[in-house]
């Protein structure tokens, strides 16, 4: 059961420490010499004391210097440097996002070096990450696009055939008997995952995340060794603090796959995977960095989703249900919760001041954006009201996520948003001055649809999609640019409704074609009132279907209503806006 915020640490200790070995680095290290005990006892390789070296990308070649120290030793061809210096310079720093990242800054280039079939994940998704930034405009789906990363699709096939061997193929079964470390079986995972979202192919990403959420799912801590073991895998050579980086990316992925396939084995998984609180439970009177805040409410947030699953509660913006008596005590023990974060946020800003960093800046407003939505949720399970109506209540917290969410977009591109039209945004796309970005947080793209979709506010939620439509944002499988046209369909679609017109799905197909900004211009509607629970959606949301290349919008009412709209359009109203 939930505890309440003074819940103790029961996780396995970990000591930090600025010495120690490059393997150990911010784990308690013993710094034997020439090897510590603490790698050589659990068969990793120690790379030794030295420090990491800083390359420099220059876009055309590769500049290495003289001496590299072991945990960095690059030898490999010219094209393979040059993805992994692109993937070193500019792929962490953007996956490792605004709190910095133990996985990215260090564990997937540690263990790079050892491991083929991570080294040439790397060097995939490093030139393919580079494709993505010179782009202008992110597309969203990958067959809208024209060619392919020959090279990267390349070294993808020999990181696949790397970790499973030529001859097998990537199933579960095919890894019972497999030589793997459980730890570079989960790396793998996620780089693959960030690959198949880079390659626009939602459905393999999603894959591959249920895959390791189900691997991991399995694993037990192993006191006595102190490693992670698994019934397939050799038992984990990373510490518990590396351990802890593999689960939170897993488990954000999962909650994006769970958000965007609304699909019984993501339920499943949602509810049946462990959350693991690695002494997250105690909420301090202050926050030491924006990470830490982020990472507790992280876990509070997994651990009342999956208990308020149990009792057959949803906390689903989209999809709101009456609660039962059991639920409502969870959200009392959730309420005080909230408050205690709110209050160790609001202290760690304030203590700061000035000495705040850009960086700082960004995370504390995207982590406000998600504040705002959990203050939401809790306070409409509380009232326990279904009506759609009932969203009109929040428009005041509406309004400060589209608020933050435009500073996060304003501080990345130098503008100011929510003052431009729609062609002006493309306009200043196709010039080159909105980079798309790719990060795996959960960042500002889930807050702002729901906003759009759920504030029937006509300025209010015309202005969270143009937020998005300025953000040329990737976050894990979501993208910006598809949230914001999928969000105009859905306020056509009410608009027009609760205008006196009709939605015939069968018939009145210019109602699902591409929107022109004319007509997607505020008209009748003045106000959240004058949208009625009729014209509202419940839900809204797309789904993929790759093999078939076709994409269709789930829309569903309070009357019971849900249907599969097929969008033949999409393509066009994707290329029409790049």
């Amino acid at each position: 059961m939930l505890k309440p915020p003074s819940g103790e640490q029961q996780s396995p200790s970990r000591t930090k420490t600025k010495s120690g070995c490059l393997t150990c680095k911010r784990i308690k290290c013993d710094e034997a010499k020439p090897h510590c005990l603490k790698c050589t006892s659990t068969g990793r390789k120690c790379d030794g004391y030295g420090s990491l070296a800083i390359l420099q990308y220059t876009g055309s070649s590769v500049r290495l210097p003289l001496q590299l120290p072991p945990i960095l030793r690059i030898s490999g061809t010219e094209r393979e440097n040059r993805s992994f210096q692109f993937f070193y310079e500019r792929t962490v720093p953007s996956l490792a996002g605004y709190c910095g990242s133990e996985f990215w800054n260090r564990l997937v280039l540690q263990v790079s070096q050892h491991e083929k079939s991570v080294w040439h994940a790397l060097i995939a998704l490093g030139s393919l990450h580079e494709n993505f930034e010179n782009d202008q405009q992110i597309t969203g789906f990958w067959f809208t696009r024209q060619g392919q990363d020959k090279f990267a699709v390349q070294e993808y096939v020999t990181a696949i055939r790397a970790l499973l061997g030529p001859s097998q193929i990537p199933t579960r079964d095919a890894l019972q008997t497999s030589s793997l470390t459980v730890d570079v079986c989960l790396i793998s995972c996620i780089l693959f995952v960030c690959f198949e979202i880079l390659s626009s192919h939602y459905d393999s990403a999603i894959g591959h995340v249920r895959s390791g959420i189900r691997i991991y799912s399995e694993i037990y801590y192993d006191p006595s060794s102190g490693t992670y073991r698994h019934p397939f895998f050799k038992p984990s050579t990373v510490t518990t603090l590396e351990m802890e980086s593999l689960w939170r990316i897993l488990n954000r992925l999962q909650t994006q796959a769970l958000t965007l396939t609304r699909d019984d084995t993501d339920k499943f998984l949602s509810g049946s995977r462990p959350v693991r609180d690695f002494g997250l439970t105690k909420i301090p009177q202050s926050f030491r960095s924006v990470e830490e805040a982020r990472d507790i409410l992280e876990y509070y947030r997994w651990q009342f989703y999956r208990e308020f699953h149990a009792l057959g509660g949803m906390m689903d913006v989209t999809n709101p249900v009456k609660v039962s008596d059991e639920a409502l005590v969870l959200l009392r023990i959730y309420e005080p919760f909230l408050e205690q974060w709110s209050i160790a946020l609001n202290n760690f800003e304030q203590g700061r001041g000035t000495s705040l960093t850009a960086r700082d800046k960004i995370g504390l407003s995207i982590l406000k954006m998600h504040q705002c939505m959990h203050i939401i949720q809790l306070e409409n399970g509380k009232f326990g009201d279904t009506a759609p109506s009932a969203w009109d209540r929040y428009n005041s917290l509406f309004e400060q996520v589209v608020v933050l969410g435009a500073s996060v977009v304003d501080s990345m591109h130098g503008i100011q948003c929510l003052s431009l039209s729609t062609s002006q945004l493309n306009n200043l796309s196709k010039a080159g001055c909105l980079k798309p970005s790719f990060s795996l947080e959960a960042g500002i793209i889930a807050p702002l649809y729901d906003t759009a979709t759920l504030c029937r506010d006509p300025v209010i939620r015309r202005k969270a999609v143009n937020v998005l439509r300025s953000a040329s944002r990737q976050e894990g499988v979501f993208s910006s640019h598809v949230c914001a046209v999928f969000a105009e369909q859905v306020i056509l679609i009410e608009e027009t409704v609760a205008a006196g017109g009709t939605m015939d799905v069968e018939k009145d197909v210019s109602l699902l074609t591409l929107i022109s900004e004319a007509r997607y211009n505020q008209g009748e509607i003045k106000g959240s009132s004058e949208v009625p629970d009729a014209a509202r959606l419940i839900y809204a949301y797309p789904t993929v279907n790759i093999m078939d290349k076709k994409v269709s919008f789930i829309i569903g009412q309070d009357q019971g209503m849900h249907i599969e709209i097929p969008l033949p359009a999409m393509k066009a109203m994707l290329d029409a806006e790049i």
